[in-house]
């Protein structure tokens, strides 16, 4: 799985999967969906906003190509 995965994921389910740094993934991913610079008071809402729509599409995909373990 990859950051942005993890991103997408995070921001569908509520659960972080990212620590740190790492946080910065999930920064980018909400700055680009709402085309500015995203900060922490803000991440709430633009989740509320966006995830019936753009987050919920972007996890779904993230689970139709998932792949077998072998």
């Amino acid at each position: 799985m990859t950051k942005h995965e993890c991103a997408v994921i995070t921001a569908y389910t509520g659960i972080s999967l990212l620590r740190g740094t790492d946080l910065s993934y999930l920064y980018k991913y909400l700055s680009a969906i709402v085309g500015r610079p995203v900060f922490t008071h803000e991440i709430p809402a633009v989740v509320a906003q966006y995830k019936d729509s753009i987050i919920r599409h972007d996890f779904c995909t993230i689970c139709q190509e998932a792949t077998d373990d072998s």
